[in-house]
């Protein structure tokens, strides 16, 4: 990354109304506006004026409830990510547009067409967090009655992605030297390819988010930045070396690849005020509603038992949706310290998803950023707003300026696309 573009990579992932799950009952959160267009143009105005590299959502292939009982106390709004993103790109022109599609439940050459569009309107600003769905339900909307084993799920997105390249060089005019055996073998079967235009890149950037042995294979293997959770300095800076070295074992550069992980925050103008606003925020999150959070997270209704009583341990691991054994695992240490549900629930909801949580002040979150580069734990930061859109503006207005204070983010974009805010070099 050159000096003018910066030393730290930021994204900004704005899927819903933000980290915390009650943060939507906030006075100031606006949740209806998810449904606005005009909503996500301002936002993407937003973090580009803040010159972030990217914007990311998430994909949704599955209902979100709990053994068929939908939640009453959650915000739910998921809306298409290529669809928000192309909105998006019509009301900015730098940063970048990250949508993440599974190569579980479509096909190469539809996915490869739809990024070669969105990569042509928007000028080469497009990327692809490739995902291989790992919710239990989700075949249920395809016709299928069980999910693909994990490592299997793997194979195929290698397979998904070798096909799709193959698709966009062809529309490049660019020699694909491993056709024959990306397009035929155990997964698929093609005797051609599709005929779109692309841009000059040829491809989207490609992201992935790999936490298992198998899913960092894939990511070693073919991603150009990572998305993953890391808790500490510590478990950042190991979670990149293991990276790094899978990297060198299939024949990559290692620094070819940007380690971003996942960062919620809550800021104040003091210490005292940020504390506040997270106490305020958790507080947002009664315990019906933390009850329904696990329960989703669970595929199992916890709400038909009394939430002061402890967990029904062998009744929940032989009727909920997701891997009994997963599933008990998680819970036992609950279970053998007779904690009740509502008790482990609020911890849960406390720390969703298991990133880094981050409540201070705009001056030290921006020396916290610093410290992270420095000690080599990550190329940047995937930003995760505490609630939406306040806190996000708050950084945009007072974290990014601090960060370019510092020469670690740029001022000026140093060229159009992804790639060129990435520092990939202007060719995939």
């Amino acid at each position: 990354m050159s000096n003018k573009n910066g030393r730290l990579h930021l994204w900004a992932f704005l899927q819903g109304i933000g980290f915390f799950p009650g943060g939507w009952r906030d006075e100031g959160a606006t949740p209806r506006a998810v449904f606005d267009r005009g909503y996500y143009e301002r936002l993407g105005r937003l973090v580009e004026e803040a010159r972030f590299d990217a914007i990311v959502f998430g994909d949704q292939l599955q209902g979100r409830d709990a053994a068929g009982r939908t939640p009453s106390r959650l915000a739910i709004p998921t809306l298409d990510p290529f669809t928000l993103l192309s909105v998006m790109a019509g009301a900015t022109s730098r940063v970048g547009l990250v949508s993440t599609v599974s190569t579980t439940y479509n096909e190469p050459a539809e996915v490869a067409a739809k990024f070669a569009a969105l990569n042509f309107v928007s000028q080469g600003r497009a990327g692809w967090n490739i995902v291989t769905t790992a919710h239990p339900n989700s075949p249920w909307n395809f016709g299928e009655t069980e999910l693909l084993e994990k490592s299997q799920r793997y194979a195929r997105a290698k397979a998904f992605v070798d096909a799709a390249e193959v698709f966009w060089k062809d529309a490049g005019g660019k020699p694909a030297g491993d056709r024959a055996a990306a397009m035929a073998n155990d997964w698929f079967n093609f005797s051609g390819t599709l005929d779109f235009p692309t841009s000059p890149q040829y491809r989207p950037v490609l992201v992935q988010a790999g936490q298992s042995p198998d899913g960092r294979d894939f990511a070693a293997q073919t991603a150009e930045a990572i998305f993953c959770p890391a808790p500490t300095i510590d478990a950042g800076r190991s979670y990149r070396d293991d990276i790094h070295e899978r990297a060198r074992r299939f024949g990559r550069k290692p620094e070819e690849i940007l380690i971003m992980p996942g960062l919620a925050f809550v800021l104040g103008s003091t210490e005292e005020e940020a504390q506040a606003k997270h106490k305020h925020v958790l507080d947002l999150a009664d315990d019906l509603l933390c009850v329904e959070y696990l329960s989703e997270s669970i595929g199992y209704d916890l709400t038909q038992h009394p939430v002061n009583a402890p967990f029904p341990i062998e009744e929940i691991v032989a009727r909920c949706e997701f891997p009994a054994e997963d599933v008990r695992r998680m819970l036992t240490p609950a279970v053998e310290a007779n904690q009740s549900i509502a008790d482990y629930c609020r911890d849960y909801a406390r720390k969703p998803r298991g990133h880094a949580i981050f409540v201070g002040t705009p001056d030290q979150l921006a020396q916290r950023m610093e410290t992270w580069i420095d000690a080599g734990a990550c190329d940047g930061f995937t930003l995760q707003p505490g609630f939406m859109p306040q806190e996000l503006e708050l950084f945009c207005k007072e974290v990014a300026p601090l960060l370019q204070q510092r020469g670690l983010l740029r001022n000026e974009y140093q060229g159009p696309t992804l790639r060129d805010h990435l520092g990939l070099g202007g060719q995939a």
